[in-house]
């Protein structure tokens, strides 16, 4: 729970908590390994979560995953947990029969496997496209913090969108010394190439696409700023008039 709140997100964190005291204490409770392994090995199912948290978020020079990436991964250590639980269950049970150990150890499964299914279930339906990846929302710090040079006047993470997660985020910046747009657009593409965005000049507008980092497979990120006066088919400039708007999509 304290990685995802210590990262921003409270409402993860809740899930981390709730799911990670599930996985662990279905093992606990359930397990008919002595308290010693049982201890031993409830540990290492903290360890192994944290751990899939730890490489889902490191960044890597890419924008990071968004918590659906942890916690798909956390779905798989709660189905390797269950499926140790069941294979107990009917070992012991062919053994010995039913016993008390045997319905507290079934009472265990239960819950674990419902968590894994529902959660399993709304995991494939969860922003993900007709070619099996998935879309991360578009974030304000793939762009910010701005050098001084330059400020941001709005941010718009939803400007336009469709089905299944799909948005065109919109930011618009200015210069803060009262420059032209001609002063402005090569301010703007030389920091957002620091940034890591692969800005190309292409026939009066600068494009590129990143990748996004995690465990998942998901759609890059394409940003897009216009060198001239907007088209008419794009949403129009905010004022001031030297402005720029920055376009980042997940499509």
């Amino acid at each position: 729970m304290v990685l995802p709140y210590w990262q921003g997100a409270p409402w993860p964190a809740v899930v981390a908590a709730v799911f990670g005291m599930i996985v662990v204490g279905a093992w606990a409770w359930g397990t008919r390994s002595g308290r010693g392994v049982g201890v031993v090995v409830g540990v290492g199912f903290i360890v192994v979560l944290a751990a899939v948290f730890a490489v889902s978020q490191w960044p890597r020079g890419l924008p990071v995953a968004p918590w659906l990436d942890w916690f798909a991964g956390w779905l798989l250590v709660g189905a390797v947990c269950l499926a140790a639980l069941v294979i107990d269950h009917v070992t012991q049970a062919a053994s010995a029969g039913w016993n008390w150990l045997t319905v507290r150890r079934f009472a265990a499964v239960v819950p674990l496997a419902a968590v894994v299914l529902l959660c399993g279930g709304g995991l494939g339906l969860a922003q993900i496209d007709g070619d099996g990846r998935f879309r991360a929302p578009v974030r304000e710090d793939e762009i910010l913090p701005l050098p001084t040079s330059l400020r941001l006047i709005s941010a718009d993470t939803c400007a336009s969108g469709g089905s299944s997660g799909n948005c065109t985020a919109k930011f618009v910046v200015t210069a803060t010394d009262g420059a032209s747009r001609e002063t402005t657009v090569p301010r703007l593409v030389a920091h957002l190439r620091e940034r890591g965005w692969p800005l190309q000049p292409e026939q009066g507008s600068y494009s590129g696409s990143r990748d996004i980092s995690g465990l998942l497979h998901w759609r890059p990120h394409r940003i897009w700023l216009y060198a001239e006066a907007e088209p008419a088919t794009v949403l129009q400039p905010a004022a001031p008039s030297d402005a720029v708007n920055i376009y980042i999509d997940n499509l």
